[in-house]
């Protein structure tokens, strides 16, 4: 159920937009699909969040920042601006289709083709973001969203809790520990559990198990509970510590146990083999001599 206070936005005003639909809650704001009043042209909006814990305003002029500087459709990253309401800044962005935890919902989980195409393609999108100079942190299947118009074109969204690693003198930061656990439970790598500074190894660890997840539908820390947020999240590293890649790449080809092998050995500051990565995956994908190039979802 969609709470009340976001459906009895729909039908509102926003300067020239008129709120159409309730979309999903991000990070720090919620999002809606919005019509432009002129143009009649769709658009999302993200609406920041104020409460006690956090300050979404703050937050979202922040992303907007992170978006000025890597916005490319090309490279997966949809275009935004921000608008101002009320002395409330607001983004304005693409509109775009389904995420994959939504597709997920629906199809429980993925062929191998759609995974192995999955893979090449979420690597060439964290490449160009880690060329920007800026780390995802937030890696899950509700943050990689489909075109509206084109269902083999992929988008990486939210950046929300996005940092960028080179310093001013492009220095990559420095190693640290006693940090904030900063992600998403489920997908989080290994260092962000042990509350440790992240780096560019942790989004490429990140998409690791986002892949495993999408083959089988389930990972094996899912089912672990616990009334304390905090001792959840440690149970839950726990588990990823102590399984092996080949115990959780059980049943998919070698190719995503390599994957997870490397990443999760990466140095803290090192730079990923990208483009060699990606041709494993590429190779798996022809290797397999598939048909036809299409997702499930086309």
């Amino acid at each position: 159920m969609v709470a009340e206070h976001l459906t009895s936005l729909i039908g509102t005003d926003i300067n020239k937009y008129t709120i159409t639909r309730y979309i999903s809650s991000g990070s720090f704001g919620d999002v809606f699909e919005a019509r432009n009043k002129t143009t009649n042209h769709l658009v999302a909006l993200k609406i920041p969040v104020k409460t006690d814990e956090r300050d979404g305003q703050q937050s979202l002029i922040n992303e907007a920042g992170i978006y000025k500087h890597i916005s490319s459709r090309e490279n997966g990253i949809p275009h935004m601006k921000v608008t101002t309401c009320k002395d409330k800044k607001i983004i304005v962005m693409d509109l775009l289709g389904s995420s994959l935890e939504a597709l997920m919902a629906e199809k429980k989980k993925f062929g191998l083709k759609t995974v192995i195409r999955l893979a090449i393609i979420m690597i060439d999108i964290i490449k160009y973001i880690h060329s920007c100079g800026y780390l995802h942190r937030d890696i899950k299947p509700d943050n990689f969203v489909l075109d509206l118009e084109k269902p083999d074109k992929l988008y990486c969204i939210d950046f929300g809790l996005a940092k960028r690693f080179l310093k001013k003198n492009d220095k990559h930061i420095e190693f640290c520990e006693d940090k904030k656990f900063c992600g998403t439970v489920r997908y989080a790598s290994i260092a962000a559990h042990r509350h440790q500074e992240q780096g560019r190894k942790d989004d490429m660890e990140a998409i690791g198990y986002l892949l495993v997840y999408f083959f089988k539908g389930k990972l094996p820390w899912m089912g672990i509970k616990h009334k304390d947020k905090r001792a959840r999240y440690r149970l839950v590293g726990e588990k990823k510590e102590s399984i092996t890649e080949e115990e959780l790449c059980k049943d998919m080809p070698k190719e995503f146990c390599v994957y997870l092998k490397y990443v999760r050995s990466m140095d803290f500051d090192e730079k990923p083999h990208y483009s060699a990565l990606k041709r494993m995956f590429v190779n798996l994908y022809e290797s397999r001599e598939y048909k036809n190039d299409k997702m499930e979802w086309e």
